[in-house]
């Protein structure tokens, strides 16, 4: 049995969703993680496994892993995504859609989907989901991945509809440019169009996305659902 909140974080290998966990868990929640990678963080209150959120089976059993151990699940963040290029349509095989539409559309439905099944019976619970303001600026090179994110976005308002008489709430946080692995593979070139592009010229950082997952994930907050904030972007 656990005493401290109980955490779902995919993706928190790396990046935004390591960062995260490693925020949480400074916080005093529990952290159940996962990747398709090993674990990156060493604490006595953060729990990993190795999960491809994008194959059914594997997010079933590792959801009802976490609800046999911990009795409920107080928050759920649904980081895991793929960032794999910027290649324009004409450019862009079969095996990048596919990749694409496996881990971020699949993947964050699938472990939406098993937690809201561990939430509803106990009538409460915070749903965030990860999206990115790429949405919003229609930028070329990104025809795969800003529809994956969009459909996150819709698919997180469907939910928090169905979810509403449960008590339970589900919101967006949608991102800005962040200084991580995944963008700056891309080169300065990008990586400085996209920073003009942005109300904010400057990368946000993983602190001030934490400091907006809280206000989601937050008790008080139980007045807010269905929402997506856009950082660093007026829309």
């Amino acid at each position: 049995m656990y005493d401290s909140p109980i955490m779902i974080i995919t993706g928190t290998s790396k990046g935004v969703g390591r960062g995260m966990a490693s925020f949480f868990l400074s916080k005093g929640y529990t952290v159940f993680g996962c990747s398709r990678g090993a674990a990156t963080i060493e604490s006595e209150r953060y729990h990993h496994t190795q999960v491809d959120v994008g194959d059914e089976k594997q997010v079933r059993s590792w959801v009802r892993l976490i609800k046999t151990l911990c009795t409920r699940i107080d928050v759920l963040v649904c980081n895991a995504g793929v960032v794999e290029s910027v290649l324009y349509m004409t450019a862009t095989p079969a095996s990048v859609v596919e990749s694409y539409l496996h881990t971020n559309i699949a993947g964050t439905y699938y472990v939406c989907r098993e937690v809201a099944k561990a939430m509803m019976l106990q009538k409460s619970g915070r749903i965030v989901t990860i999206s990115s303001i790429m949405t919003r600026l229609h930028e070329p090179g990104t025809s795969v991945y800003a529809p994956t994110k969009s459909a996150v976005e819709e698919m997180t308002k469907v939910l928090a509809a169905e979810l509403a008489p449960t008590g339970i709430t589900c919101n967006v946080v949608a991102l800005a440019m962040v200084s991580t692995g995944a963008s700056s593979s891309f080169g300065e070139e990008w990586k400085n169009r996209m920073l003009e592009r942005q109300t904010l010229k400057r990368p946000v950082t993983i602190e001030e996305i934490c400091h907006v997952v809280s206000f989601y994930t937050s008790p008080e907050s139980g007045g807010v659902t269905g929402q997506v904030l856009y950082m660093g972007l007026v829309t």
